[in-house]
């Protein structure tokens, strides 16, 4: 037998334990307390104002994030408007781009391939010369040939200038749009927004996107603030004060310590150079969408010490952000915020009669409309129609006529179109002496000086008739035509428009009659059409680079 205790005390032992565990159990479920209505566990503090990530709470629009007061400054309370969204402007004073009196321009040229939109301002050469600049650059960074080109009238070039939205969008969508994209989505596309309007100072943006649907291998964004008043340009200005980086890259990181319920509220270390570079890329990139604020997209890689003691590994993907416009405009460097001191003034306009913009047709694919025999009581009409379709044309008028419509010829040319001489009375040049084919044409052409105030530098023989003696004796360039209409024997509007539009090529000069209604009454189909091609309507002077050859041309 063993020498423990018998097993009938051993079993009495045991009893008392478990009555005495379940006493215990009873004892504990008695006193628990009860639970708490409405209770939940504690949620991540929001220490992070006017940064949201996108694709969580934010949505997709930078304008609708919440608006916060921020270190650096106060925004203008018009800071947070809907609209253009470059910060410090109230979108909702931005004009449309197609009402301030600019010059439109588009090229499509798909040898490289590129398409450009872009923008004049009349009267600011500083403006225009960096815009030829820039489209001159990009067509040689493709490392090809450059002609200018026209396409089919489905091409739909008439549509012209700066879209609104389009610096904002996705860099894959402004290659692959038709309306900003070259052809197949492949090559440069360069679009152009207006993003202030104020007192007289425009800011233009102008983005250049280069890539192919395989991924965009460049995005660059420029903004240029035009006085109009100096016509000077300011560029190249940093747009962001020193610390916004940081301050974005530690907004971003206590995002991510937030989404996975992280509950510290202990400060980040400052982000190292290349979490800093990382952060002033993006910066560099951000997008003004129209809802205001800024659209971010900060590149694979951030990190920080605090997240990987979360276990939060480098971001894999691109981290899109919703800056509100308060904060952008907090961010903005001190010669943004000067440039935008005048920002709650009402806009003064772009002045009328500012100056015409030079073309360049070998940039621009060009082609020259020409009236012959006016002024007559269709002028007027054609004058209306031009300036609806922002085009320009020579008038070949004759002296005689001249001298009974003076205000009809100083109209054309106070609107831009040239005038050109056409005889006094539409002498064949090659039946007269030529000192007669001289005074004919230099009478006509004073008359035309003396109205207008312009050089009347070309003049265009009737009937296209000319001789080497009458030439000799006029001395003025003489311009014929690539593409006589007939409009004279009235075939109708429809014939006028097959004749010059789909026969048209660039450097081309297309003869019409100012003197008959279907010639004027075709001229806004016909001006669409060749616009819609590809081609700027220019005067005859223009399509020789300003130097017309004294020779029958």
């Amino acid at each position: 037998m063993s020498l423990g205790q018998p097993p009938r005390t051993r079993g009495r032992r045991l009893a008392g334990l478990g009555a005495l565990g379940v006493a215990l159990l009873l004892l504990a479920t008695a006193c628990a307390a009860e639970p708490v209505p409405g209770w939940q566990p504690p949620q991540a503090p929001q220490t992070v104002v006017g940064v949201t990530l996108l694709g969580e709470d934010a949505g997709g629009d930078a304008g609708d994030s919440a608006a916060a007061t921020h270190d650096g400054g106060a925004a203008p309370a018009d800071a947070g408007a809907e609209g253009a969204g470059e910060p410090g402007i109230d979108p909702a004073t931005v004009p449309d781009a197609q009402a301030l009196g600019l010059v439109n321009g588009r090229i499509r040229n798909d040898a490289l391939p590129l398409a450009a939109r872009y923008v004049y301002i009349p009267g600011v050469p500083a403006f225009n010369e960096r815009v030829d600049r820039l489209l001159w650059s990009a067509i040689s960074a493709t490392g090809r040939a450059y002609s200018p080109q026209v396409h089919g009238v489905d091409a739909g070039l008439a549509n012209r200038g700066c879209l609104a939205g389009s610096t904002a969008w996705p860099a894959a969508d402004v290659l692959s749009r038709p309306e900003t994209g070259p052809a197949g989505g492949a090559g440069t596309a360069i679009t152009c927004e207006v993003a202030g309007a104020f007192g007289t100072t425009l800011v233009m943006v102008l983005r250049t996107v280069t890539g192919s649907a395989a991924g965009v291998t460049g995005d660059e964004t420029q903004t240029w603030y035009v006085d109009l008043a100096t016509g000077g340009v300011t560029a190249d200005i940093p747009e962001w004060r020193d610390t916004a980086p940081a301050e974005l890259w530690k907004a971003a990181v206590e995002l991510l310590r937030q989404r996975v319920g992280a509950l510290s509220t202990a400060p980040l270390a400052d982000p190292d150079e290349a979490q800093l570079a990382l952060a002033a890329s993006a910066l560099a990139a951000a997008k003004h969408p129209q809802g205001g604020g800024l659209v971010v997209s900060l590149a694979p890689g951030i990190a920080s010490p605090e997240l990987a003691g979360l276990g939060i590994e480098a971001t894999a993907d691109p981290l899109d952000l919703a800056v509100t416009s308060e904060v952008a405009w907090a961010w903005s460097s001190d010669q943004r915020r000067a440039l935008l001191t005048g920002v709650e003034q009402p806009f003064a306009g772009v002045a009328a009669g500012g100056g015409g913009v030079p073309v360049n047709c070998d940039l621009v694919p060009c082609i020259a409309v020409t009236y012959d025999d006016g002024p007559s009581n269709y002028t007027p009409q054609l004058l209306d129609t031009l300036a609806a379709h922002g085009a320009k044309a020579t008038f070949y008028m004759l002296g005689g006529y001249a001298l009974g419509a003076t205000d009809l010829v100083y109209r054309v040319a106070a609107e831009g179109h040239e005038l050109g001489s056409h005889t006094m009375n539409h002498r064949d040049l090659t039946s007269i002496a030529p000192a007669e084919a001289r005074a004919q044409v230099h009478d006509a052409a004073t008359i035309l000086r003396n109205i207008s105030g312009q050089t009347v530098a070309t003049y265009r023989p009737p009937y296209g008739a000319i001789n080497a003696a009458a030439q000799a004796a006029i001395d003025m360039p003489a311009i014929l035509w690539t593409i006589d209409t007939n409009d004279w024997r009235g075939p109708g509007v429809d014939a006028l428009y097959e004749r010059s539009v789909p026969a048209a090529v660039p450097g081309y000069i297309i003869l019409f009659h100012d003197t008959h209604a279907d010639t004027v009454n075709a001229a806004g189909g016909i001006f669409q059409g060749l616009h819609d091609r590809g081609f700027t309507l220019v005067t005859v002077s223009e399509l020789f680079g300003g130097s017309v050859p004294n020779a029958v041309v």
